[in-house]
């Protein structure tokens, strides 16, 4: 279930990237899915589309690299990953074992990756590029530099897109 806060018309150069085929590989499915399974396992399927999808928004937008390899990189001014659960070494552990043993979280969150990377599946967010699991946090919130709008959520994160302010 999720709750729209607020909505607001996007300009065309931030909204709806539709990764369908173009984004369609093996390394980019485990890849997503790493995310994933690091900021969303446990959550529902719907959520887990969403944070696939705030990477594949991220490519198409102006503030981001134009890449999926450049965005799940992508680090802090602290040096640290953009997606956090990249820097816990805990996480990668927990993926690694899952993705040995073919969990159901693991195969959950590959089936969400490939279903936004190569079936093109409907983003619930619209056009989020930020996610947090609290509100406010900077993840979510304005700054001077860029507005977020049309904040919703899902599960048990926001998830925000941003234009520029």
């Amino acid at each position: 279930m999720y709750y729209i806060i607020r909505i607001w018309i996007l300009p065309a150069f931030v909204c709806c990237v539709h990764a369908s085929g173009q984004l369609c590989s093996e390394d980019n499915v485990q890849t997503v899915g790493r995310v994933v399974f690091g900021e969303a396992r446990g959550e529902p399927r719907e959520g887990q589309i969403a944070v696939a999808y705030s990477i594949v928004n991220r490519i198409k937008h102006e503030g981001y690299p134009n890449s999926l390899t450049a965005v799940v990189n992508q680090t802090t001014e602290t040096g640290g990953y953009q997606y956090h659960t990249l820097d816990l070494e805990s996480h990668t552990q927990a993926w690694n074992e899952a993705k040995v043993e073919q969990t159901l979280e693991y195969n959950n969150t590959i089936e969400a990756s490939r279903d936004v990377l190569c079936v093109g599946v409907k983003d619930p967010t619209t056009c989020a590029t930020d996610f947090c699991a609290l509100d406010p946090c900077p993840a979510t919130a304005s700054n001077p530099w860029w507005t977020t709008i049309n904040k919703i959520k899902i599960g048990n994160h926001y998830f925000v897109c941003k234009v520029p302010a």
